[in-house]
């Protein structure tokens, strides 16, 4: 469901856009070994999205709004480019996976299932492959992909659908 920011909050959030800049040059200084991830996420964008996100939930009497915004920018940061960090770990070259040991006997079925997985998406073989083979559950899915165990399960089932309809369409 998406929700609007008030007129009042708005104005907080563009005020607050400010500290962008000086959270990821602090995020960036801190955390050098995160670099090489780092680069290939789009900082700016997760520092805004966060600053529009806790816009919504800021409580002045509560907190300062540097200290609340630089908070929230930075655990999106993190959260983002550990994001990333899993992905990029997790990525290996789709000959390694399904074919580790490629002049070994394969039966045709095996090699119909492998032609098929080579077929699908990076995205979509590493969820089919958390979910059925390390049993990860919907929630814990949705937790490290911030959305809804609903969107994941529907994900899911795409995913499926598209594999047995790469394996149908096979000879």
């Amino acid at each position: 469901m998406k929700r609007r920011l008030t007129k009042r909050q708005q104005k907080l959030a563009e005020e607050c856009l400010q500290f962008i800049e000086p959270t990821i040059a602090v995020f960036m200084r801190r955390n050098t070994d995160l670099w090489p991830w780092a680069k290939r996420v789009d900082l700016e964008c997760v520092a805004a999205q966060a600053v529009c996100l806790a816009a919504f939930t800021f409580k002045p009497d509560k907190s300062k709004p540097t200290t609340y915004f630089s908070s929230a920018i930075r655990h999106a940061l993190y959260r983002e480019v550990l994001k990333q960090q899993k992905i990029d770990g997790r990525y290996v070259p789709t000959e390694k996976i399904l074919d580790p040991e490629p002049n070994s006997h394969r039966t045709r079925q095996e090699m119909k299932a492998m032609n098929a997985l080579r077929m699908m998406s990076v995205y979509d073989r590493t969820l089919l492959e958390d979910r059925l083979v390390e049993q990860l559950t919907l929630e814990q899915l949705s937790c490290e992909q911030g959305c809804d165990p609903r969107t994941i399960s529907k994900r899911v089932r795409k995913a499926l659908a598209k594999l047995s309809r790469i394996l149908g369409d096979m000879p």
